[in-house]
């Protein structure tokens, strides 16, 4: 489940602990930023809002 929306998370196979256990650690999750805790699109909106915040700060600075 995401930490922002709860939606199921996309690349997490549902498995039994034991056949869980078994996998290796990349098989388990995600490869991008925040696997298996954030779905792509709470991802996507993190990063943009991230991105925004700093653009706007670095242009504040240059005022």
């Amino acid at each position: 489940m995401c930490a922002v929306c709860g939606q199921p998370l996309n690349g997490v196979p549902r498995l039994r602990p034991v056949e869980l256990r078994k996998l290796p650690k990349t098989a388990k999750r995600p490869e991008r930023m925040y696997g298996g805790v954030l779905c792509p699109s709470c991802l996507t909106k993190l990063l943009k809002k991230t991105i925004r915040s700093q653009v706007l700060q670095q242009l504040q600075a240059r005022q």
